[in-house]
């Protein structure tokens, strides 16, 4: 697993200009709520926890449902910065799924 200084050296890899410190609090949130790992397509939920986890930074008593209410727009930097993550190999990390190789047989 990735901790939070990877991410950060992840999204400036990917071009992300946003202030390192800026981005070390959001890769904190969300190593904080998700490991980070190789990159794995997310299903909706685990997209939506993601989002949150970086959305509280800015609007810490935030809720799915909060969430939900945002329009796509507000929430573009978000997905960003998880694309930027994918585009370097890397994602949040479901830890209640099993998709090791030993449980793909």
């Amino acid at each position: 697993m990735f901790d939070s200084n990877d991410v950060v050296h992840a999204w400036r890899r990917a071009g992300n200009s946003m202030a390192p410190d800026r981005l070390g609090l959001y890769a904190s949130a969300l190593s904080s709520q998700l490991p980070i790992g190789s990159y794995s397509a997310l299903n909706d939920a685990q997209e939506d926890c993601a989002i949150l986890a970086m959305y509280r930074v800015d609007r810490p008593h935030a809720t799915i449902a909060d969430l939900h209410q945002m329009p796509p727009l507000a929430l573009s930097s978000y997905h960003q910065l998880l694309h930027d993550l994918a585009r370097e190999g890397l994602g949040p990390v479901d830890h209640y799924r099993s998709d090791s190789i030993g449980d793909r047989r």
